[in-house]
């Protein structure tokens, strides 16, 4: 049981957290509400009771714990984590170790071990031509795989085992099929790489299991036309980040547009003159060129006029504080969602259903098959077919007139 106090409490937390790999954005979000907390409690000195924090979290926020769901909306589900890392941290704390490899930012292993790294990830790009984006997804995988080997007492990469191979598979067993699927993906690539270049003197690649990917098709859940109105206009705009968010759920809905492909937008792709937007999708490398709308025009121009810092970086969408660096992910889509009155049901929320909502609502305005294949980039039409054929036998007819004899 917890005697410290409180503001000490939440402290050792806070830097215990990060050095297992939580991110300094997450700690500061639980560390806003805890401060809340002690406002709320209205005391210099105290030690954390559960009982006062509930009641805190329904007086305050208006949530009930009690009637909390893994399908609450994504603030219930970080107001709830808050009360749980507080109730017993170092129960959370070795589930979180458990659950995950060493996060990539606090990696732990010999610099000389960056060589081969960066040896293997330009070898991924020169001979097996991967995207940036497979190339990057690579780096932070093996940056974890290595580091937990390093802590598990492999002191020189050539001396890499079997037994070793075998003690990391039983240590991730229990995860999910995708991270397992993952990691042995990566792990089998890289050791496969190491017996090429004659680093190891055995292929240990062919002791790494291969989990067969289940596809299960399913057809892509999406909004009304209605409905993506009604989110668009429900959007603030009032605030510097509101104006960039706004511009980049604007692109998602209107073009249909990944959001990688939304984050990777130089501000030299955009042709004003000819109302014209060129991109390269990171994830097929394809290009792709879209009409720019004026709708999709003017708030790109009221991004960059009263939003975006003035700084020299590239990328359209950068952060908002020094030194504004481009914009690496986007997260904040499924806030402004939840406040959005839509019945979700089954819609899965997150940004890259605009993209479905886009072709999906198209297809039922008629719009040729092609021509949705076209918009959202795909390298080949059965890809779009495949992904929408099934919506409802109207769309299937539609579709299959547009087969070539």
């Amino acid at each position: 049981m917890n005697t410290l106090d409180f503001k000490t409490y939440i402290k050792f937390i806070r830097k215990e957290a990060l050095e297992i790999g939580f991110s300094i954005t997450t700690m500061d979000g639980y560390l806003k509400i805890w401060k809340k907390f002690i406002i709320w409690k209205n005391e210099s000195n105290f030690i954390y009771n559960e009982d006062e924090y509930s009641r805190f979290l329904l007086e305050y926020y208006k949530f009930d714990i009690t009637k909390y769901t893994n399908k609450s909306v994504s603030h219930h589900q970080q107001l709830m984590r808050s009360k749980r890392i507080l109730d017993g941290f170092e129960t959370y704390k070795k589930f979180m170790i458990k659950r995950s490899l060493p996060n990539a930012l606090y990696s732990n292993y010999p610099s000389n071990w960056n060589l081969i790294l960066d040896n293997y990830l330009n070898y991924v790009k020169d001979v097996r031509q991967n995207s940036s984006g497979s190339i990057n997804s690579k780096k932070d995988y093996l940056i974890r795989l290595l580091s937990y080997f390093y802590q598990n007492g492999l002191k020189n990469i050539e001396n890499i085992s079997k037994n070793k191979i075998t003690e990391f598979i039983n240590y991730v067993i229990g995860k999910g099929d995708v991270s397992k699927r993952r990691n042995f993906y990566v792990l089998r690539d890289f050791l496969n790489y190491l017996f090429i270049e004659n680093i190891i003197l055995e292929d240990l690649s062919i002791f790494v299991p291969r989990i067969s990917r289940r596809r299960k098709r399913k057809l892509p859940t999406y909004l009304k036309q209605h409905e993506v109105e009604n989110l668009l206009e429900s959007l603030p705009r009032t605030r510097k980040v509101d104006i960039r968010n706004y511009a980049i759920i604007l692109l998602a809905a209107r073009l249909g547009l990944r959001v990688s492909d939304i984050l990777n937008i130089k501000l030299k792709d955009i042709d004003w003159k000819n109302y014209k937007l060129t991109i390269i999708q990171p994830k097929t490398n394809n290009l792709n060129v879209l009409p720019l709308s004026k709708e999709v025009g003017w708030a790109i121009i009221d991004y960059i006029n009263n939003s975006r810092p003035k700084c020299k970086n590239e990328y359209l969408f950068v952060k908002m504080k020094y030194p504004f660096e481009k914009l690496a992910k986007f997260t904040e889509f499924n806030k402004y969602f939840d406040k959005c009155d839509i019945e979700v049901n089954d819609t899965k929320k997150g940004i890259h259903n605009l993209r479905h909502s886009l072709a999906s609502n198209m297809l039922d305005n008629d719009i040729p098959i092609h021509i949705i294949s076209s918009v959202l980039g795909h390298s080949s039409i059965n890809t779009t077919s495949n992904t929408y054929i099934n919506i409802d036998l109207k769309s299937l007819k539609k579709v299959c007139l547009e087969v070539d004899e």
